[in-house]
């Protein structure tokens, strides 16, 4: 017999959140999510912008255009509540896909544009954990230019043009606004918040599995930290290629950083740094400049 909505187990397990801007290894994150057994991980279900944004608008329509009184309007508690009840219901379904759903024991979405809609989602799962992994910005413009070539190459093309011009969009519509909101967020609740740096991973993933379990509560015994990584590595998520074997036309392209350095032209280069400077100094990024003494 199939369990009804209120027995569910999955509406009990605490929520997690990995974000970031695009092509900056939240895909990677979640695959090391997924390998691990007791972490139910999928992505990317864009509860922020498609569930919790529209649900709140329509019930703000409701109150305004029904007839039957102040005691037939919806609350923001009730609004919480349902939209809480809507995506449990989805995660249900997660669980249940789970060769051993008894032993999870958190939930996780992986979607990067939630970095901009943590203030929304923490209103429906207030201790929610969130993971931001933040990768060297140029680099993201890089793999960013060719994820799009594979996937529409004539209506980007026709869109941008020249890596310069989309420099200069990805800095400014995703990169800058994307890592700065997401910050934000974890400076007012850092029990909350994991920020971990792509380039650092790939140095020590077994250092950072590890800080990644222990921050969500689940097993970081050395025999889970060393199955999450193998399954979880670039060759075996590229099919066998070894880091640094780039693949154009693969979403786990080179699995390497830096790579910006050979890729992208002086304009491109420029724009960035133009339009991202600041944060990539108070990230610790090296400018150009200061590559090339």
């Amino acid at each position: 017999m199939s369990q009804t909505p209120s027995t569910h187990r999955a509406d009990d397990l605490p929520r997690a959140f990995v974000v970031g801007c695009q092509k900056s290894g939240t895909t990677w994150m979640q695959a090391l999510l997924q390998a691990h057994p007791e972490v139910c991980s999928r992505g990317e279900a864009s509860f922020g912008a498609l569930l919790v944004g529209p649900m709140f608008e329509l019930f703000n329509t409701y109150n305004a255009n029904q007839r039957a009184g102040e005691t037939n309007r919806f609350t923001g508690d009730d609004a919480i509540a349902i939209t809480r009840q809507a995506i449990n219901h989805l995660q249900r379904h997660w669980l249940d896909a789970m060769p051993r759903p008894e032993r999870a024991k958190i939930i996780s979405d992986k979607t990067p544009e939630h970095a901009v809609a943590l203030d929304a989602l923490g209103t429906i799962y207030p201790e929610m954990k969130v993971i931001h992994i933040i990768r060297d910005g140029r680099d993201g413009v890089v793999s960013g230019w060719y994820h799009n070539l594979r996937e529409r190459e004539a209506e980007f093309r026709a869109r941008f043009g020249s890596r310069d011009r989309y420099t200069r969009y990805f800095v400014e519509q995703h990169w800058v606004p994307f890592i700065t909101r997401a910050r934000q967020w974890g400076q007012e609740r850092p029990q909350q918040y994991l920020e971990l740096q792509y380039e650092r991973v790939l140095e020590s993933p077994h250092e950072h599995a590890r800080t990644i379990f222990e921050f969500l509560g689940v097993d970081t015994s050395d025999t889970i930290i060393d199955r999450v990584v193998e399954r979880s590595s670039f060759k075996s998520l590229s099919g066998g290629r070894d880091r640094g074997q780039a693949d154009n036309a693969s979403h786990f392209r080179s699995g390497t950083s830096g790579g910006w350095r050979d890729e992208l032209d002086q304009a491109s280069i420029e724009a960035f740094e133009e339009l991202g400077g600041p944060l990539l100094d108070e990230l610790g990024y090296p400018r150009a400049s200061a590559l090339s003494v």
